[in-house]
């Protein structure tokens, strides 16, 4: 009840303005609007070609902004070349043009690289605040070679490089400098109409060779802002905001050739050739709000998801890479994290409301039969995603989409299908509204299903309701000092056997027989989540706090991902930085923090104490290192579902380092070392090499090794009513030796600005062996009781690959006097799994807007030997393995209107 009191007043205040993992130590540099310089853009009657040089009629009425300051590596100095930038604008778009002098013309470094890269050359960046609201933007970047990169600025400080706008650029280099010219149409851009309008506006250059970056409008390092400290830009006077129709058809084909895994099935003959067409659409509706749609959509990602091994009971989460979610999706991401620029998390269970991976996910229904030819992923039959900001000043955000229902194919005696996704809405809506000391907003989410009578509705969930408000309001005028904060709930709805299924989740565990909540009768479960942070946003001293919690019943998977609920958390940091160079370092930083944990019966289930540094010398070579010590503490998931356990102290010590990134060989090393109490613990080193041959090829490489022993791996559970210290079940751990060596491999080689060839590559080899099975003693401890020493006897039967355990007393000579228990086997849990995941794609942008894709794509899968590591061995075996390789070629042609 605290936790929600306190939750709700840090979300009252923000209203009344207007009515372990390992952290990393944030650059947090003070939101001041403070006055600032000018820079006038000059209204032109023909466009200039946009080709590199600033000759056309249309530069010599622009005067030019000279007066560049560097940030690094001398701040506050003027910059030691000169810089000259010229706005001039026509009736449907704006030109930037930058006359960047350099008295070493032949030391301008000019890399080629992949769109939204390119920052290891010389660079020019424009900074825009339509707006003029002091927190949203965009940015465009071309480098000396012509590669562009841009972003979209939200939150003041912070971008989203997901977003591609359709813009042009182009630079020439000659014996004074560089040039580099931009045309950028309003149709890319919102803002509102007006007769005189006022945009923010900033610049910046990078020098490579001298890591040199010079601002038009300088924010000094101990301070912080973005869009809240550029320049003004005047005299944009008299433009209506386009209604602009953007339409992007598209058609795909796909051949993938895939060996089956038997003989005689009828559904894979060794290859499949697949095509389609589709429609993605963009509409301004108004200045300030576009509407973009999706008709028969490909929604296929072209890079892949690494392979991984997951031992433990939780979801693995993997990031978004489709562009429809993730272009804009900003809004939706900034739930709760308003107004702060840094947000730390020792084991914070902090829940996420929109995990948009759940639209299209893979079906989650079952099918056995012989052969089984099982859909991939859920078929997206459109989506429509409306986005703006209204003259009020209210930022908005709905999505809407729905998938199909999937069914998987059956061959046995008989052919037939069976449904394994329903019919499926998914929304979600936000609205937000900055004030003059804060913000707040909604946002909700809704998934409902069509379940029908199938055995589906006993395994999904057939509605489920989310809906949050959050809040920050800043406590000086210098907007150094906020607090944000957030509260949501939850209400999902189904049969009894679903909301039984959601209640025993591993998320929650309401079966667990010594905190018992499981209702077999519900048809409904409900809950809460809220968080609430104070930070410092600038300055030497920084400090940052927070309190969150999340209920038992709350539950956002369904559009969200719930990492845990039932467990609440504190912490509190202290963080000195200093920026300016000294003897020895450029910068340097250290922290302290202090982390609780505990779970909805007050049971403390973490509590750390985590400290850490970091300096980027002279040289440009980095250096990080974290400690982490752990007091011992209870565990509730260990057993999952079972009583509680220990979770033993310990600790960890983390480094890292790195070389100069600007130079053709570049080296990142880090080594971590874990330890507990009780003897468990790891070693888990990695390295990277980055190799730049060429101005156009660049390749990066390096293996990660990780060695580790745990002491109580959980195995399975067995009812066993004589187990009565355990209440009726055995729960069975084992030790666990785990070897994993990855390698992962890049290589980017870009013929031009707007084409590339990238190749992805991943090995794994991941072995675990398990040894010593044995149960829990008793609840509340870290004690086993081994199986053929402690208790009962252990048998193998090599031939089956299973263990048979009789359970009885040895302390009694025997089988105790209450007889002995119920004999069980186990599965052989040993494994060695081996992957390989390959990638290679081809991007041309052969025409403004209108991209080619060609991806090839493959992956190799072994699981031979298990439970021992060879590395000759398996990696003959991961390359022997029958590949699955797929073909793709996408052609998409942009119309604008």
């Amino acid at each position: 009840m605290r936790v929600v009191v306190c939750l709700l007043a840090g979300l009252v205040l923000a209203g009344t303005v207007e009515a372990a993992r390992l952290p990393a130590i944030p650059n947090s540099d003070t939101q001041v609007h403070a006055a600032v310089a000018g820079i006038e853009a000059t209204r032109i009657t023909a466009a200039p070609r946009i080709d590199g040089h600033l000759d056309d009629e249309a530069w010599a009425s622009a005067r030019p902004a000279t007066e560049f300051v560097q940030r690094d590596p001398d701040e506050g100095q003027p910059a030691t070349q000169r810089t000259e930038l010229r706005v001039v604008y026509d009736g449907s778009a704006l030109y930037i043009g930058a006359r960047l002098f350099d008295t070493e013309p032949d030391k301008i470094v000019r890399r080629l690289e992949r769109r939204d890269s390119g920052d290891d050359a010389d660079w020019f960046t424009v900074y825009l605040d339509p707006h003029h609201d002091h927190l949203t933007g965009a940015q465009f970047r071309v480098n000396a070679a012509g590669t562009l990169a841009d972003a979209i600025i939200y939150n003041d400080t912070w971008t989203d490089e997901s977003w591609d706008a359709v813009w042009d650029a182009a630079v020439s280099v000659d014996a004074e400098g560089w040039t580099a010219e931009m045309r950028i149409p309003f149709s890319q851009l919102r803002f509102p109409r007006s007769e005189h309008d006022t945009w923010g506006i900033n610049a910046a250059r990078f020098i490579q060779r001298r890591n040199e970056t010079s601002w038009i409008q300088l924010v000094p390092k101990r301070e912080n802002g973005l869009a809240s400290r550029m320049a003004h830009l005047t005299g944009v006077a008299g433009i209506d905001p386009p209604h602009n129709l953007e339409v992007l058809p598209y058609s795909v084909a796909r051949a993938e050739f895939v060996a089956p895994s038997s003989t005689g099935d009828p559904f894979n003959d060794g290859s499949r050739l697949f095509g389609g067409m589709g429609l993605d659409l963009k509409y301004g509706l108004t200045s300030n709000f576009t509407l973009n749609a999706a008709i028969n959509p490909d929604f296929g990602q072209v890079e892949v998801d690494p392979a991984i091994v997951n031992l433990s009971a939780f979801e693995t989460f993997f990031e978004e890479r489709r562009p429809f979610f993730i272009e804009g999706a900003q809004i939706f991401r900034n739930f709760g994290r308003g107004g702060s620029n840094s947000f730390w998390g020792f084991n914070n269970a902090e829940p996420q409301i929109f995990y948009s991976r759940r639209i299209g996910r893979s079906p989650q229904g079952s099918a056995s039969a012989p052969f089984v030819d099982r859909p991939t992923a859920s078929t997206i039959l459109g989506a429509a995603k409306l986005t703006g900001k209204s003259a009020k000043g209210w930022n908005v955000g709905l999505l809407e989409a729905v998938t199909g229902r999937e069914y998987a194919r059956l061959s046995g005696a008989d052919r037939s299908r069976a449904e394994v996704e329903p019919l499926t809405n998914y929304f979600i809506g936000r609205l937000q509204r900055e004030v003059a000391r804060g913000g707040f907003g909604l946002l909700t989410t809704l998934v409902d299903r069509n379940l029908g009578d199938g055995s589906l509705g006993d395994l999904l969930l057939h509605r489920a309701h989310v809906v949050g408000a959050d809040g920050y309001v800043f406590l000086d005028k210098k907007h150094d000092w906020v607090i944000t904060g957030m509260m949501s709930g939850s209400r999902v709805s189904g049969t009894l056997a679903a909301i039984s299924r959601a209640q025993q989740a591993s998320q929650r565990y309401f079966q667990r027989p010594d905190a018992r909540r499981l209702d077999l009768n519900a048809t409904s479960m409900s809950g809460w989540a809220g968080r609430l942070n104070l930070n410092r946003n600038s300055g030497v001293w920084q400090v940052n706090a927070a309190l969150w919690g999340v209920s038992p019943g709350f539950e956002s998977g369904d559009l969200g991902f719930t990492f845990r609920a039932g467990v609440a958390g504190t912490h509190a940091v202290l963080l000195w930085r200093k920026p300016e160079p000294d003897r020895f370092t450029r910068s340097r930083g250290v922290f302290v923090a202090k982390w609780w944990t505990w779970d909805s019966n007050r049971i403390r289930q973490g509590d750390g104490l985590h400290f850490g540094g970091n300096a980027t010398f002279l040289n440009y070579w980095e250096s990080v290192m974290h400690v982490g010590l752990f007091r011992r503490a209870q565990d509730s998931w260990l057993t999952r579902g079972g009583p509680i356990a220990t979770e033993p102290g310990g600790g960890f010590v983390a480094t890292f380092f790195g070389t100069d990134s600007r130079k053709r060989v570049s080296l990142n090393f880090g080594p971590f070392y874990s330890w507990n109490e009780f003897g468990g613990g790891g070693v888990n080193t990695f390295s990277n090499v980055t190799l730049k041959p060429s101005s156009s090829v660049s390749v990066s490489f390096g293996p990660s090794l990780n060695r580790s022993h745990s002491l109580a791996q959980y195995v399975t559970a067995v009812a066993d009513p004589r187990a009565t210290e355990t209440f009726g079940t055995r729960y069975v751990f084992s030790d666990l030796d785990q070897t994993q060596l990855s390698m992962s491999v890049r290589a980017t080689w870009s013929m031009t600005p707007r084409m590339s060839v990238q190749v992805y590559a991943q090995p794994l080899l991941a072995v675990g062996d398990y040894r010593g099975f044995k149960e829990l003693a008793r609840p509340g401890t870290f004690d086993f009781l081994r199986y053929g020493s402690d208790i009962g006897a252990l048998s193998y039967d090599a031939a089956a690959r299973r263990y048979s355990v009789e359970p009885f007393d040895f302390a009694q000579g025997g089988p105790d006097l209450a007889g002995p228990g119920t004999p069980f086997t186990l599965a052989d849990p040993d494994f060695n799994f081996k992957s390989l995941r390959a990638n290679v794609v081809f991007r041309w942008e052969w025409r403004l807007g209108s991209t080619l894709y060609i991806v090839w794509t493959e992956q190799r899968e072994d699981s031979a030997n298990p439970g021992t590591f060879s590395l000759g061995r398996d990696t003959r075996a991961l390359f022997g393995a029958r590949p699955a390789d797929v073909f793709l070629v996408k052609l998409a042609y942009w119309i604008s209107r």
